[in-house]
């Protein structure tokens, strides 16, 4: 896992040419919502959204729990972090046809032939390459049934982020534990919304898609490595339900995500926005901009889509704000 990530975060070419003819290296169609100009501001919502989103999230997955229960699990969490030892070793691994595509795309002469050829290796990937493709944001005039003509439309920068969604899917759904299992579901669910969310936001701020996208992937990373430590403790099958114990579980969750994204070498600018983010007393950087008003937005669409807040009062929260009112309807299109 981790040398996979190291080979891919290693700058590719700036071009795909070859007897498969040129794919544009950053084409990102469908996806851009204007030059607006947005100043980097410190919005964010009320903090009452996010104990809503964690009620949504932890449904019935949560119980009163003894002190002892909420020490072990705690201490568990600090032993992790701090005993040296690689969290990323808690989470599946990566298909090794990943590893060849990634490799492909890094070769200045390898062609679109070159690129399908591997694609078609496995299944799943062409499934996500041609949904990609003839959804929403790409809109097709004829249904595209292509790998080839799928490949020229995506370009680099999209088939790079198809590429680490498809990665990162089986991180986090993939779960035997009962509440690893219980809850993936909805932590990929967050994930997505957060990584299209940050992947719109940086478009508009014209700061780095790639590196904002993969922020939002890695954000839910070191939670479901919380919940799966807490299934291997064997000492509960729910959560404490104490406010306390949550923020710290929840704390420790989000360190882990830095840290496991340190181990997978992920790109500095991602590892900052991660470590700022979460530290309201710092400005921050754009990326770490992004990423906190993105999770707000993810969280704000989640909430809304299963009722518990309305569409026009969601909007009301946004109105004074047209780019991140457009980023929240567009997180509407990705129906998996």
């Amino acid at each position: 896992m981790i040398e996979f990530f190291r080979r891919y975060f290693k700058k590719p070419s700036t071009r795909f040419a070859g007897a498969g003819g040129a794919i544009p290296p950053t084409q990102d169609h469908g996806l851009a919502l204007g030059a607006i100009a947005i100043p980097i501001s410190e919005w964010l919502l009320s903090p009452d959204l996010d104990t809503q989103y964690d009620a949504w999230l932890l449904g019935h997955q949560v119980g009163v729990a003894s002190p002892y229960v909420e020490k072990t699990i705690l201490a568990a969490l600090e032993r992790l972090r701090q005993s040296g030892l690689d969290a990323s070793q808690l989470v599946p691994r990566v298909p090794t046809i990943l590893l060849n595509v990634l490799k492909s795309l890094r070769d200045k002469n390898v062609s679109a032939a070159d690129l399908a050829q591997e694609i078609s290796k496995d299944v799943v990937l062409v499934g996500e390459l041609l949904h990609e493709v003839n959804g929403a944001y790409y809109s097709p005039a004829q249904r595209i049934n292509s790998i080839d003509s799928a490949i020229h439309l995506l370009g680099l920068n999209g088939l790079r982020m198809l590429i680490a969604r498809a990665a990162f899917r089986p991180i986090i759904q993939h779960q035997t534990g009962k509440l690893a299992k219980e809850l993936a579901p909805r932590v990929w669910e967050h994930a997505e919304k957060n990584a299209l969310a940050c992947r719109l936001l940086a478009q508009q701020r014209q700061i780095d898609v790639f590196h904002a996208f993969l922020a939002g992937l890695l954000n839910n990373v070191g939670l479901i490595v919380a919940f799966r430590l807490v299934d291997q403790t064997g000492i509960t099958e729910t959560l404490p339900v104490s406010a306390s114990f949550q923020k710290a579980f929840f704390a420790h969750a989000n360190a882990l995500s830095t840290e496991i994204g340190e181990q997978w070498g992920f790109p500095a600018s991602v590892l900052h926005a991660m470590t700022e983010k979460y530290d309201l007393r710092n400005t921050g950087s754009p990326l770490t901009h992004c990423l906190r008003q993105a999770d707000q937005l993810a969280k704000l669409r989640i909430l809304t889509n299963s009722g518990l807040m309305s569409e026009t009062d969601s909007k009301a929260l946004l109105e004074a704000h047209s780019g991140l009112l457009q980023c929240f309807e567009r997180l509407n299109q990705r129906q998996e």
